[in-house]
């Protein structure tokens, strides 16, 4: 059975033009071209780094691409940069942020939004989202995977859909 993170990024690959670029709508209309870009997959040399026993959606991805950056517009930048191994530990030790235990960024987009990694399930899921000013204490659960966060990120084309008023049960 292939799984949901395969099929995600077999999708989006597919529907890259012959320069890596997707033309995507994002919120109030507004239509360009983005630029996809996936690292080599992680080596296990590389996995054992990582100091927290990951979500075996998120390893999947990993074991595919060491990171990446998505959605990301290739004369102003930004988009969602997913870390590589090394990446994560870096983000995990910057001064100032004292993640609780079990916590890793994981990826980062936005001007400051990080999608870290937890060791508590809410709703359906572990991943948290921390804008920055934000403190941990702020309820910034959004209560999925890192499938189906990947998957609902694709769907809507790069855009930030868990600001988009919904509430998990």
């Amino acid at each position: 059975m292939v799984s949901k993170i395969k099929i995600t990024l077999e999708a989006l690959k597919k529907r890259l033009d012959s320069n890596g670029l997707l033309e995507v709508q994002q919120e109030d209309g507004y239509v360009t071209k983005v630029k996809m870009t996936f690292n080599p997959p992680a080596t296990e040399s590389e996995l054992q780094k990582l100091p927290f026993t990951v979500p075996e959606d998120y390893e999947e991805f990993l074991r595919l691409h060491n990171g990446g950056l998505i959605f990301s517009h290739p004369q102003y930048g930004s988009g969602f940069e997913l870390f590589n191994v090394d990446e994560i530990m870096e983000y995990r030790a910057i001064p100032g942020y004292d993640y609780p235990d079990n916590w890793y960024p994981i990826a980062y987009g936005y001007d400051g939004c990080y999608l870290i990694v937890t060791d508590k399930v809410v709703g359906n899921g572990y991943l948290y989202v921390m804008d920055t000013g934000y403190n941990f204490e702020d309820n910034m659960y959004i209560g999925m995977t890192f499938e189906d966060w990947l998957e609902k990120f694709v769907i809507a084309q790069g855009s930030k859909f868990w600001e988009w008023g919904f509430i998990i049960p």
